[in-house]
């Protein structure tokens, strides 16, 4: 008779253990990203129109796209859900302009305190647009977080660097709002929806917005120039990253699946924020040129700081 419940136990703990494991995957896999995107803006492009990377983004994009399709032989929705799923990578991908442009001036670390402001965008947007209610705890961790990326930009100490961190806090904080949008709008519509499903719409509809923006004269000559200057790293760069990012957002999608999306969502936001300033550090050590952080002592304080607040800050809204 104790066999049955014993077997459920354990096939909860398995679940359990599987669900926070995919959790750290995506968030390991988004923290080396991370540091692929400074190393083309910062290398590869020199700092120069970066954005045209989205002219190899977008069909790397949709292939991944169709062949996930195909693999899972996915059932698309109805028209308007279609729509609604495709405006979601849309978005994401216009606001992806804003991140290249931001990486000039922010390292990897800084941008990733900065996505950290999500959470509270969330529910922001959830208790202005949809009348969901704000705990005063929660407030207490939006106060937490959003304290976070003030130190990060006032700890640079020279005027003109605290001018390029104020700049790039402007973009990224574009970024995400626009980031946040794309993912209420991907969750409220798709209530009920296989996340195989969402996530292919999703990432198609962001394949094929940076294809459209490619057309741009300006990257589309920065695109040329890089392929006859430096073609390899930059083709090898740019297929890597989008399989790796289609990777962890996918892993992503299935761990929340699995588990409490909440939850989910904290564990992962913490881990990759810790992660990236980990790997910040040992890359700019063993690989200066790929990590590229910053290690002066006031500046690995300052993140230091700031990602303790982010955690803190994040678990308390969870």
């Amino acid at each position: 008779m104790s066999i049955v419940p014993q077997n459920h136990n354990q096939n909860a703990i398995i679940t359990l253990m599987l669900w926070i494991i995919l959790c750290i995957i995506a968030a390991l896999t988004w923290s080396f990203s991370a540091f692929i995107d400074n190393f083309q803006t910062d290398v590869i492009f020199k700092g120069k129109t970066p954005q045209a990377m989205k002219v190899l983004n977008g069909p790397v994009y949709m292939l991944i796209a169709v062949t996930i399709g195909i693999i899972f032989r996915i059932q698309l929705p109805d028209m308007p859900l279609i729509g609604l799923l495709l405006l979601s990578g849309a978005l994401n991908s216009i606001g992806a302009l804003a991140y290249y442009q931001a990486l000039k001036n922010e390292e990897a670390t800084g941008a990733a305190i900065f996505y950290q402001l999500q959470p509270v965008l969330f529910l922001a947007f959830d208790f202005l647009i949809f009348g969901d209610t704000i705990t005063p705890k929660q407030i207490f961790g939006f106060i937490i977080i959003l304290l976070a990326p003030v130190i990060v930009v006032f700890s640079r100490r020279r005027a003109k660097s605290r001018r390029m961190a104020l700049h790039a806090a402007a973009l990224l904080v574009l970024y995400v709002i626009i980031a946040t949008i794309s993912a209420e709008i991907s969750v409220r519509s798709s209530a009920g929806i296989d996340y195989k499903v969402v996530f292919v719409l999703y990432l198609f509809g962001r394949g094929l917005t940076d294809s459209i923006l490619g057309f741009i004269p300006k990257y589309r000559k920065r695109h040329k120039y890089i392929m006859r200057t430096n073609p390899k790293p930059y083709v090898c760069t740019v297929i890597l990253n989008q399989c790796l990012c289609a990777f962890a957002d996918f892993v992503y999608r299935y761990g929340l699946v699995l588990g409490v999306a909440a939850i989910g969502s904290a564990i992962t936001n913490a881990a990759e924020l810790i992660l990236t300033f980990a790997l910040g550090i040992v890359l700019s050590i063993i690989w200066p040129n790929f990590g590229r952080e910053k290690l002066y002592r006031h500046v690995i304080m300052a993140h230091v700081i700031a990602v303790i607040l982010c955690v803190i800050g994040i678990i308390i809204i969870q």
